[in-house]
């Protein structure tokens, strides 16, 4: 087998080889295939795919993802090997390639979602199960890595989310924080009470969302993160989602959430993105909290936003149902 590996942006003659090969598979995968391709997230997210070929034939792929600054994290992900070739064994060395890039480029360790199988081929490349179907590889002696990318007393910054967060805020995510929904529109929820079901796509399920609506039209709203010591190290994210019919335009939904280190953080990141409401032509701002979110419901009612009503069982959490709280508040009053 040859391999070859394409860095973002690459050539038309890849990206057909690459769509192809996809399309074996699926008909999306998490990132917009063309817009990855012709290099729309290369500025922050570096991207690499290898192509494996057997006599000529591009017989599998897989792709790894780590911001372009200051890496620590990598996200595995597109991991496919054409019908015709499988069962030998092309999965398993594509991966511990695209890895060692990960970790040549300074990644701590390295994360990717499957299927949990017994039989999983990434067992096979040093992967462990890490919560539900998502896996973990940390880097030669960083075992722990974790602990110093979450550790408490960084200097943090608030700023406008970027693509070259995506590594660390599904680092963040995929923790076991004490936040039970830690973005209510997007349905992403703690693993320290739920199994874990998405890895790459955590950040463009939420970005695509926040950024454009069902016709892929700009939608207006923002994001933004809490960053630590390192560039893109996420401790913390909020999101504001403006309603998708033209009626409904002048209401937003805000969600966030941090790292349990940085819950003292929560007031500032939620000032932050509040105060973009008023240049998306938002009027109200809505907030769904579960109800025993007791820190992101202070949060919200210091920040002046009221309870307006009460939805009983809305999110299943831990074997139960709990209800959520929606508040308001009128960007008016900012």
């Amino acid at each position: 087998m040859t391999i070859a590996a394409a860095v973002y942006p690459i050539p038309i003659p890849d990206q057909i080889t690459l769509i192809q090969l996809w399309r074996t598979e699926w008909d999306k995968t998490e990132l917009d295939w063309l817009a990855a391709m012709n290099g729309d997230y290369s500025q922050t997210l570096a991207i690499h795919s290898v192509i494996g070929t057997v006599d000529g034939q591009a017989a599998g792929t897989t792709t790894v993802y780590h911001a372009v600054e200051e890496p620590e994290v990598a996200l595995v992900g597109s991991v496919l090997t054409h019908p015709d070739y499988r069962s030998l064994g092309i999965a398993t060395h594509l991966t511990n390639g695209i890895v060692d890039l990960g970790f040549d480029a300074g990644c701590q360790v390295c994360f990717l979602a499957a299927t949990r199988s017994p039989k999983s081929v990434y067992l096979r490349c040093g992967f462990g199960w890490w919560n539900g179907d998502v896996m973990r590889r940390p880097a030669p002696g960083s075992d722990d890595c974790e602990s110093k990318i979450f550790a408490p007393d960084q200097r943090t910054a608030i700023r406008e989310a970027v693509w070259g967060d995506m590594p660390g805020m599904t680092c963040l995510v995929i923790q076991p924080l004490d936040c039970f929904v830690l973005d209510y529109a997007r349905a992403l929820h703690s693993g320290k009470y739920s199994r874990l079901g998405w890895c790459v796509s955590n950040f463009p399920a939420v970005w695509y969302n926040v950024k454009e609506n069902d016709f892929g039209k700009e939608r207006g709203g923002a994001m933004c993160v809490l960053t630590g010591a390192h560039a893109h190290r996420v401790l913390g994210f909020a999101t504001l989602t403006p309603g998708r019919d033209p009626c409904r335009g002048h209401k937003a939904v805000i969600d966030l959430a941090t790292h349990d280190n940085y819950e003292h953080c929560g007031p500032d990141l939620l000032d932050f993105i509040f105060s973009q409401a008023a240049g998306c032509h938002v009027e109200t701002v809505q907030a769904y909290v579960a109800g025993r979110d007791n820190v992101k419901l202070q949060w919200l009612q210091n920040a002046g936003f009221e309870p307006v009503v009460t939805l009983p069982g809305q999110v299943f959490i831990d074997g139960e149902m709990i209800d959520v709280v929606v508040l308001e508040r009128r960007v008016a009053e900012s």
